[in-house]
């Protein structure tokens, strides 16, 4: 079984930073933005921001950190293109950085919504359900606090998976610049929660 939890604590950076290198390495965006490129660096300073600005759910087995989510509550998609401008400020000589760029600006609903903006787990435990534990944990709170969630999915298998959880096309699937590969945008409406109501009588 695993266990979930909301971190918030910078000071967990360094516990949770090599497994989200380690997870990210072969997913499908970082592998074609960081292609030649040593991305450590890079994913430690976006965790550490995640970690102070936005919100890190991680699942651990035995203690260790072996799944590593990111989201971002939004009320539109301002945030997302000035991170987007920010990039581009810093790519000009870096071929990584302008498909990271290119990555982050990208058609986002502008309305409020929670964003999935990652969510990687390490190799050897793919498949024994650390990523549906971590769904499974924030998308309850969301539906208590009546929150849309918006991503996009990197692959069939990924988008298969937010299916099974509720999600549904958001548009047609769109393919990033250079031979990059194809994106899926994915809705996830707020479930119905049951809601019992005490009449005194």
């Amino acid at each position: 079984m695993y266990s979930v939890r909301r971190i918030a604590d910078v000071d967990e950076l360094d516990r949770i930073a090599p497994a989200y290198a380690t997870a990210c390495a072969d997913e499908a965006v970082t592998a074609w933005a960081m292609a030649g490129h040593d991305f450590t660096d890079l994913f430690r300073e976006w965790l550490a921001h995640a970690l102070t600005e936005q919100e890190v759910v991680v699942a651990e087995r035995d203690g260790v950190v072996v799944g590593v989510s990111t989201w971002m509550a939004l009320e539109s998609a301002e945030p997302l293109r000035q991170q987007a401008e920010a990039l581009a400020e810093q790519a000009r000589a870096n071929p990584a950085l302008r498909r990271m760029a290119a990555a982050v600006a990208l058609p986002h609903p502008d309305v409020p919504h929670l964003y999935l903006a990652s969510m990687a787990v390490v190799p050897e435990s793919r498949g024994q359900g650390a990523g549906t534990a971590i769904l499974r944990h924030r998308l309850t709170r969301a539906d208590t606090e009546r929150q849309p969630v918006y991503l996009e999915a990197s692959t069939p298998l990924s988008a298969a998976l937010y299916a099974r959880h509720g999600f549904t096309p958001s548009g047609a699937p769109f393919a990033l610049p250079d031979d990059g590969p194809l994106l899926h945008p994915l809705w996830r409406h707020p479930a119905l929660t049951r809601v019992s109501h005490v009449q005194n009588t």
